[in-house]
């Protein structure tokens, strides 16, 4: 394994314990960094592989021990919405500057409303808890705000953090490589490029 495997070996499974320790640790119901993870995942990652099964094996692996979604349809649509963060962080990869930095506030705001939508929906339709109807359908949605909310103050929380983490490691980085060449060229083993 070549030291660049091994480094993606090591990002992946130290995102993997964040986001699945994170779903366990909730302070408040669906107040996790899985979008979060998710998209610095996909923006870290070369390959569209690792970022695809990080948010699944995070999904996956806390799922183990907390309560059983309702029926196959909603556990379907909660690892379908995982894949926004993914196209998001993916995006965020390709940018810089102010396109960058949307592509982030993107991942903080964009996910739990998908989410919310696409989840509520599949309760509503998997369910004989509320009525096969537009007012049953309302209904679902109402009940599920408090998670919406918590959801959307959620990522909004961890993607700010993750990308202070990551805007941290940028300047640590730039810094040592300016250390780096000062130490080269006070060796006489850098020279400056000639204009």
């Amino acid at each position: 394994m070549n030291r660049t495997a091994r480094q993606e070996l090591l990002v992946f499974s130290a995102l993997l314990a964040f986001g699945v320790v994170g779903r366990w640790a909730e302070p408040s119901w669906n107040f996790t960094p899985l979008a979060a993870v998710t998209a610095l995942g996909a923006c870290y990652f070369r390959s569209w592989l690792p970022a695809v099964l990080l948010p699944s094996a995070m999904l996956v692996i806390s799922d183990l021990v907390l309560p059983a979604h309702d029926s196959w349809l909603v556990q379907v649509s909660v690892h379908l919405m995982s894949i926004i963060p993914v196209l998001l962080g993916r995006a965020a990869r390709r940018e810089s500057g102010w396109k960058q930095a949307a592509c982030w506030g993107l991942c903080g705001l964009a996910p739990a409303p998908a989410f919310f939508v696409v989840t509520n929906f599949a309760v509503w339709a998997s369910k004989s808890l509320y009525a096969p109807t537009l007012a049953g359908l309302l209904d679902c949605y109402v009940h599920g705000l408090p998670f919406y909310r918590t959801m959307l103050a959620g990522d909004i929380c961890y993607v700010s953090l993750m990308t202070a983490c990551l805007a941290a490691a940028r300047l640590l980085d730039g810094k040592a490589a300016m250390t780096r060449m000062a130490a080269a060229e006070r060796s006489g083993g850098w020279k400056p490029p000639l204009r």
